[in-house]
């Protein structure tokens, strides 16, 4: 499981933290870090590993890419269907 902004946070009380107490970055420098930092999705790991091995890959796993609204928004509506049908895996 990736980490996450809003897991990094935890809620003190005022009266907890020692004087001396190290204090943790802000949530912006962590969201900057963050998004420096990129990770490969799941779907781009298995997509290398299905190149990789080729003819060997598993019938039975299939990596299908994501096809998100935007990407369709300009297709006739009476076509999107069969064009989504067509970028399924079978």
């Amino acid at each position: 499981m990736r980490s996450s902004l809003a897991r990094s946070i935890q809620i003190i009380s005022r009266n907890s933290p020692p004087s001396k107490a190290k204090i943790n970055p802000s949530l912006h420098q962590v969201a900057q870090a963050a998004a420096k930092t990129v990770q490969p999705t799941v779907i781009d790991i298995l997509m290398q590993r299905k190149v990789a091995t080729g003819s060997v890959w598993p019938s039975n796993l299939r990596v299908e890419p994501v096809v998100k609204k935007e990407d369709l928004k300009d297709v006739h509506a009476s076509i999107r269907p069969r064009l989504k049908q067509m970028l399924k895996e079978t």
